[in-house]
C-alpha cells in the first residue's frame, strides 16, 4: 500500500518489473522489497518444505527476504534498489544434489588497499558523528556502511528519488539531515555497500562490495554498528506479513508503503507507539496496539512527569504519539503479548493475550510488526577481543568500554547501541565524545570553545542516560523468549527447525550453543543464530543450572556475514588507492 508521510511532495518516475513472470508496477527509489510489499507480494524465499518467508528484519540481518534477480541468486529484496525490467523470482532453499562435474564461475573482484587513521564501521548516529568531528579534526577518516546511504535505522531518509519539501519533513528528518549534511562537509571519506565479513585483530579488516574486494588497515577503528530486533517466538512469527518495527519503519520512511492495508503492532517500548501513529498519520489503517507494559498507571503518570523535567520535547513527542492513536480508536492493549498470528500463506489475523489474568483478542490483520527490544550488533567487538557482559535486565551481551567508549583492546573503540541499547540520541552525543577521547589520545588539544563543547556533552549524555531509565521504567515488562512456543513452532527461521528438535538435542550435558549447533544445526543459516540463539542460550542455562555468560552464545568466527567463495578465495595482486 503506497501512502506519503508529510514533506514527501512525489515519488519517483514509475517503472514496471516482473516477479514469478507476473508483471508488476513500482517507483524508482523502491527497494525490490518495498516495490514488492506495496504489490501484495509477501513470500519470497522458498524454505525446504511448502512455506515461503517474506520480509522480516528490514536490515540485512535475518536474510529472510532472499530472491532471484535476473538470474542471480541470493539477493536481499530489503537492500537492494529496484530498477526497471527486473525479472524477479522466489529464491530457492538450495539445490539439493549439486553438480560436481561441472566447473564452477567464480567471479573474482579487483583488490583495493586502505589505510585510514580512523575507520568507522556504521553510519548512523554514532558513526556519523565521530566521523564529523574527527573529519573536522583533519584526521584521515573511512566511513563504512552496508547499506546505500548513511542515517541508520533511526536517522534513514526518504529515497533520493523521492521529491521532498524539507522544511515539512518531521524533525527526526531534519535531525537526520543536518547529521548527513556536517558529515558530509567534515572532509571524512565514506563507502556505502561496503560489507565487513572479515575481522584479523584491529589492524585489518576485509570486505567487499558490488565490484571490489578491501583491505583495510587502520590505525584506530570505531565500531558503531548498532542492533538489530531481538526475535520473539510464537506460533506464526514466520509467515510472510510478520516483520520488525523496525521493518516497518524503514518501509514508511523510506519508501513511503505501509507494511499492509490493515496492520497490528505488537511489542515492548516507545517506538511502537511512533510506528502506529506515523503510519495513522499517513493514512493507514491500524487495527491494535499490543503493548506488553502496563502503560496507563499513576506511577507511570508521575514519571512522565520525570520524562518532562529531563526532556520535555521528547516527552510531548511521546504525548503526541498517543493523542494521534487516541483520536484515530485505535485499541490500546496495555499489558497483552502477541500469542499467535494465522494465515494460509500470509498474515491473515493476529491474536493477543492478557498478561495478568485471562482473555484473549483476535484481530483481522493482513501484516504485523512486532517490537520486543534490541541486541546489540556484536559480532566484530567480539571477534577483535573486546570484553562483554550479560547485561541482567535485557540478556543481551553488551560490550564493556570506558564512559567515552574506549574496550579493553588498544585502539578498539566502540560508540552506540553496539555496546548497549540506549537509542539514538545517546548513541549521537556519545560519538562526540568518542571523537574528543581519541583526539586526546593522539595528543591533540582542544581549544576552549572544544573544551567547553566537551563539558556540554558530557552533561548532556547523563542527561540522556537518565531519561531512558525513567522510560524503562514506564515500560518495564517481562522479557520473553520462547515462553509463547509450541512444540511444533519454527525456532530457527533459516533452516526450519522446532522447537521440539532444538529441545531434544539439549540435555543438561550440553553447555553452550556450539553444543546445540553441532547437535541439531541450530544456528548454521545464514542469519548465523543471530535470531534463535536468545531461545538456545536460555534453554542451556535452565537446563544445565548454569548462568548466562559472556561464552553461553555462538561464537564469533568468520565470514561474520555470508559471502560468495570468489570473496575470500582471492588470487588477484590487490592495488592502492
Amino acid at each position: 500500500m503506497r501512502v506519503r508521510v508529510k514533506g514527501v511532495e512525489s515519488y519517483g518516475p514509475s517503472c514496471t518489473f516482473e516477479f514469478n513472470g507476473k508483471k508488476q508496477e513500482g517507483v524508482i527509489g523502491d527497494s525490490i522489497a518495498s516495490a514488492l510489499i506495496n504489490s501484495g507480494e509477501y513470500g519470497l524465499r522458498n524454505t525446504e518444505g511448502t512455506e515461503k518467508r517474506g520480509v522480516f528484519c528490514g536490515m540485512g540481518v535475518c536474510n529472510e527476504c532472499l530472491v532471484n534477480v535476473n538470474g542471480e541468486e541470493g539477493l536481499l529484496a530489503c537492500m537492494t534498489q529496484l530498477k526497471p525490467e527486473m525479472e524477479i523470482s522466489n529464491q530457492r532453499q538450495h539445490i539439493s544434489k549439486p553438480n560436481f562435474e561441472s566447473e564452477p564461475q567464480i567471479q573474482q573482484f579487483p583488490e583495493i588497499e586502505l589505510s585510514p587513521d580512523v575507520l568507522i564501521i556504521g553510519a548512523g548516529p554514532a558513526g556519523m558523528s565521530v566521523a564529523a568531528k574527527l573529519g573536522n579534526a583533519n584526521k584521515n577518516v573511512l566511513l563504512i556502511d552496508e547499506r546505500k546511504a548513511s542515517g541508520g535505522q533511526y536517522f534513514k531518509q526518504p529515497a533520493k528519488d523521492f521529491k521532498i519539501s524539507e522544511a515539512r519533513l518531521d524533525s527526526q528528518y531534519r535531525k537526520g539531515k543536518a547529521l548527513i549534511r556536517k558529515f558530509e562537509s567534515s572532509g571524512a571519506k565514506s563507502l556505502f555497500n561496503l560489507k565487513i565479513w572479515g575481522v584479523f585483530g584491529p589492524e585489518k579488516f576485509l570486505g567487499y562490495d558490488d565490484t571490489n574486494r578491501y583491505v583495510i588497515t587502520p590505525k584506530h577503528v570505531v565500531i558503531a554498528t548498532g542492533a538489530f530486533e531481538r526475535g520473539l517466538v510464537f506460533p506464526g512469527w514466520t509467515l510472510p506479513g510478520v516483520l520488525t518495527t523496525g521493518a516497518g519503519q524503514s518501509l514508511l520512511r523510506s519508501y513511503q508503503v505501509s507494511p499492509g492495508n490493515r496492520v497490528a503492532i505488537a511489542g515492548n517500548g516507545p517506538l511502537n507507539l511512533q510506528l502506529a501513529a506515523e503510519l495513522i498519520r499517513a493514512g493507514v489503517d491500524v487495527a491494535a496496539i499490543a503493548e506488553s507494559a502496563k502503560l496507563f498507571t499513576l506511577k507511570n503518570l508521575i514519571l512522565g512527569g520525570a520524562l518532562f523535567v529531563r526532556s520535555p520535547k521528547l516527552a510531548l513527542t511521546g504525548v503526541g504519539y498517543l493523542l494521534t492513536i487516541t483520536k484515530a480508536k485505535t485499541k490500546i492493549l496495555s499489558g497483552h503479548i502477541v500469542a499467535k498470528v494465522e494465515g494460509d500463506e500470509k498474515v491473515e489475523s493476529a491474536s493477543f493475550n492478557k498478561l495478568a489474568g485471562s482473555g484473549s483478542q483476535t484481530f483481522k490483520v493482513d501484516a504485523i510488526t512486532i517490537g520486543y527490544g534490541f541486541i546489540p550488533s556484536n559480532e566484530i567487538a567480539r571477534a577483535l577481543g573486546c570484553a562483554h557482559e550479560v547485561d541482567k535486565r535485557w540478556r543481551y551481551l553488551g560490550a564493556k568500554k570506558s564512559f567515552y567508549g574506549s574496550t579493553n583492546v588498544p585502539n578498539v573503540w566502540i560508540a552506540g547501541d553496539g555496546s548497549g541499547i540506549n537509542g539514538a540520541q545517546v548513541a549521537q552525543t556519545s560519538g562526540n565524545l568518542l571523537a574528543d577521547a581519541l583526539l586526546a589520545q593522539e595528543g591533540i588539544r582542544k581549544s576552549l570553545s572544544g573544551r567547553i563543547s566537551n563539558l556540554v556533552n558530557n552533561f548532556r549524555l547523563r542527561n540522556q542516560l537518565g531519561f531512558q531509565k525513567v522510560l524503562w521504567k514506564i515500560f518495564d515488562a517481562p522479557i520473553f523468549t520462547d515462553e509463547l512456543a509450541e512444540e511444533e513452532t519454527v525456532v530457527c527461521r533459516c533452516l526450519s527447525i522446532s522447537y521440539a528438535q532444538i529441545k531434544s538435542g539439549i540435555s543438561e550435558d550440553t553447555l553452550s550453543a556450539g553444543a546445540s549447533k553441532r547437535i541439531s544445526r541450530v544456528g548454521m543459516g545464514r542469519c548465523q543464530g543471530r535470531y534463535c540463539s536468545p531461545v538456545i542460550q536460555k534453554l542451556i542455562s535452565e537446563n544445565s543450572g548454569y548462568e548466562l555468560d559472556e561464552r553461553s552464545g555462538f561464537a564469533p568466527q568468520m565470514p561474520i556475514k555470508p559471502v560468495e567463495i570468489g570473496v575470500v578465495a582471492y588470487s588477484q595482486e590487490p592495488t592502492n588507492e
